[in-house]
């Protein structure tokens, strides 16, 4: 839409219902529904278009849901196959292990396969016990970063823990360390919902404040590094493990109360796009509902995007919020964060990493899970982990 010619067209139009070339300048969708709300109220067309105008609307192509769908499907049913090997047991990969390959660079999860495959043979650690271990590992990478209870909304009201310097390895202060980077967030985003607009937002956290403060990373570093790779796991560490940016402004988003807790419980996510000096963009998009729980046993043989209510993986979630201009949030629209200090920025590390992890907790289930929806014990987890940090990398966890 070019805001400049619509804004000349108001201003010059002495009779707004002759809409013909407005609607020349809008996106087809957006055209829609200005027709929708002039024939509801003709004579609101002038705020129709001044509220366009006021909150220039912007849209790039989506992917779909689940891009490469039939190999992606046919990668968890070779991992299935190679948890049942040679012996044919009734083993089943879960709900967890299929958001991954789902979300997962395909060239990664191969690579895994592999390995895998090859790792030594031992009566401990055959491909099954490999493969049992990643996918108890996976529902606790994806629980740690949706903890019970959800993201906090805003910093505690006493001032965190400092970190020595010397741990973190950043660049920051000692003062700006502990410094509340949910209020400097509110302050960059002019105290509005970067999405709605509306004032007195919440700081919403890229990254949970409940496993950045208790530095429960084990799990989600075994995971990304055997779905992404060691570089682009140690990218994202180096962000979600230095406390100098997780309790900073770059670990923060300004959104109103309910798209916070939607954001919190994987309803949407947001894809970041490219970044300059000062500014960040973002693409949203809306997640969708699954029946499955993360626990969920996959039957690799039957219709697997069936089980997980995907038959339809072309398709994104339905459009939950409005923007300040009436018209809905669509998923595909794109949204400018601006900062004067670059280091004010939202981190486009985080960003990435929160775009695959809310796919996966959706497609899973992982959001809305209980307690009971785990029920592995710890003690299982770590001696889960430990066996595959000796398979992939011949060491145990760290």
């Amino acid at each position: 839409m070019e805001h400049s010619k619509l804004v000349n067209v108001m201003a010059t139009r002495t009779n707004p219902t002759d809409r013909a070339e407005v609607l020349a300048l809008l996106e087809p969708d957006l055209a829609d529904q200005f027709l929708r709300a002039v024939n509801v109220n003709p004579n609101g067309v002038h705020y129709t278009l001044d509220a366009l105008a006021s909150d220039p609307i912007a849209m790039e192509p989506v992917t779909e849901y689940i891009t490469d769908v039939d190999e992606r499907c046919s990668l968890f049913r070779e991992l299935e196959q190679l948890l049942q090997e040679p012996d044919h047991l009734p083993l089943r990969l879960n709900a967890t292990m299929l958001g991954f390959v789902m979300v997962a660079p395909i060239p990664k999860i191969k690579e895994s396969i592999s390995v895998i495959r090859s790792a030594p043979i031992s009566s401990a650690n055959t491909p099954q016990c490999r493969l049992i271990g990643v996918n108890t590992v996976a529902l606790f990478a994806v629980r740690s970063y949706l903890p019970k209870g959800g993201r906090q909304a805003d910093p505690p009201a006493t001032p965190p823990m400092a970190v020595p310097i010397s741990i973190l390895g950043a660049p920051h202060s000692a003062r700006n360390v502990i410094r509340h980077g949910g209020e400097a967030a509110k302050i960059r985003d002019g105290h509005v919902c970067v999405f709605v607009g509306t004032s007195d937002p919440a700081a919403a956290h890229i990254f949970p404040f409940a496993t950045s403060a208790k530095r429960d990373f084990n799990h989600l570093n075994q995971l990304l590094q055997m779905f992404w790779g060691s570089d682009k796991t140690m990218a994202w560490r180096r962000h979600y493990e230095n406390a100098g940016i997780t309790q900073s402004a770059q670990n923060y988003i300004s959104m109103n109360h309910q798209l916070h807790y939607w954001f919190d419980n994987a309803r949407f996510a947001l894809r970041p796009l490219r970044q300059t000096r000062n500014e960040i963009v973002v693409q949203f998009h809306w997640l969708r509902k699954t029946p499955l729980k993360p626990r969920t046993d996959i039957m690799g043989e039957q219709d697997i995007l069936g089980q997980a209510g995907l038959t339809d993986h072309q398709s994104w979630g339905v459009n939950l919020a409005h923007r300040r201009s009436g018209f809905p949030i669509q998923t595909g629209q794109t949204f400018i964060i601006r900062a004067e200090n670059p280091e004010d920025l939202p981190s486009f590390e985080l960003l990435d990493l929160q775009w695959n992890l809310l796919r996966v907790a959706a497609i899973s289930g992982a959001a809305e899970a209980t307690d009971e929806d785990y029920e592995t014990d710890d003690d299982e987890a770590e001696a889960a982990l430990d066996l595959w940090s000796q398979t992939m990398y011949g060491r145990r966890s760290l």
